[in-house]
């Protein structure tokens, strides 16, 4: 079948995506988003622009939700599984089985819209008054954050090369090499909007019995539905990133030989990283590498095996309260990737 012939080399794209989620700040139009666990709080701005006596605009922006860390795993884990049903869609249509390609379309767009309910909404109210007070224009339009940003293993082979080999395929970038290669991805963003139209295209064209008209809709949310930045200089940063990343999945796991070690290769890579930043802005790094070496220490101590079950619940507490200490590091660092000067 042609289209077997034309896509088969993208069907496996995307399918392992592990993605972790940076806090979502400034993405909605720049305006503040609440912080506080009631999801149903509002945070109202009021902006003005022109004289009291003339022409004035007024412009209140009203954002409602919020987007915690435990929000931000969830989103993460439910972009991953958007791209795993376009990935298995993908393979349906190849096989000749259209009402499994459909469904998985209907999981995607569901995934989609259980990422949008999560996040945050700002609505915003413009209104503009002539002299006499007479409104002359008014609008009201509701906004989201539409491109969220993918970093989890996000510089590693096995969840990147998918990725770069369908874009070079559509001859979307030249020459983008991974982490021990010649250059370092850092930074990639899902486009929901973008995606989720492909999928809408891809499922009318299955109603109306275009399977390669649907496979190249899925093969675009691959293509043009991920965005990847990449900067040479920030591999030892990258390095860094995801050593932090498996060093919690390790302490999730109970198994904190393995954290510390990559604790240990997480403070050698900030430290190759600190050395390319001028001394007035090293300061944030060596204050992250002492506290990642304090617990480093703390990791290689062997905790006493009990069956105390008070004693196991502190531990347990304790181990919680780690895998959050590196959370917050592996944060801190995806806002440092090409801040240099």
């Amino acid at each position: 079948m042609r289209t077997q012939m034309l896509y088969r080399t993208r069907s496996a794209v995307l399918f392992a995506l592990i993605v972790a989620i940076l806090p979502l700040a400034n993405a909605l139009c720049a305006e503040p988003v609440t912080s506080s666990g009631d999801a149903s709080k509002t945070n109202s701005v009021v902006r003005s622009y022109g004289p009291e006596t003339g022409y004035r605009t007024e412009v209140t922006s009203n954002t409602t939700g919020t987007l915690g860390s435990e929000d931000q795993q969830q989103v993460a884990i439910l972009t991953a599984h958007v791209f795993q049903h376009i990935v298995h869609a993908q393979r349906a249509l190849e096989a000749d089985k259209t009402s499994d390609a459909q469904q998985e379309i209907v999981n995607g767009r569901n995934a989609i819209k259980a990422i949008r309910s999560l996040l945050p909404t700002t609505t915003v109210h413009t209104q503009t008054r002539s002299p006499n007070g007479k409104v002359i224009y008014e609008a009201t339009r509701t906004v989201q954050a539409d491109r969220v940003p993918l970093f989890e293993g996000m510089s590693s082979t096995k969840t990147l090369s998918p990725i770069v080999a369908a874009k070079q395929d559509a001859v979307e970038i030249k020459g983008l090499r991974l982490v021990g290669s010649e250059t370092i991805t850092t930074e990639a963003f899902a486009d929901l909007d973008y995606v989720e139209s492909q999928l809408d295209r891809a499922s009318k064209a299955l109603n109306d019995n275009e399977a390669g008209a649907a496979m190249k809709a899925l093969t675009l949310c691959q293509v043009r539905g991920v965005e990847i930045r990449y900067h040479k200089e920030d591999a030892a940063l990258a390095a860094a990133r995801d050593a932090l990343w498996l060093a919690k999945r390790a302490l999730d796991e109970n198994n904190a030989p393995q954290a510390q070690a990559n604790l240990n290769v997480a403070r050698q890579e900030l430290e190759l990283h600190r050395q390319l930043l001028p001394e007035a802005k090293r300061q944030d790094v060596t204050e992250m590498m002492a506290e990642v070496s304090k617990l480093e220490e703390k990791l290689k101590q062997d905790p006493v095996k009990t069956t105390d079950q008070s004693t196991n619940a502190d531990r347990k507490s304790e181990q919680t309260r780690n895998s959050n200490a590196i959370l917050k590091w592996w944060e801190q660092v995806n806002t440092w990737f090409g801040k240099r000067s």
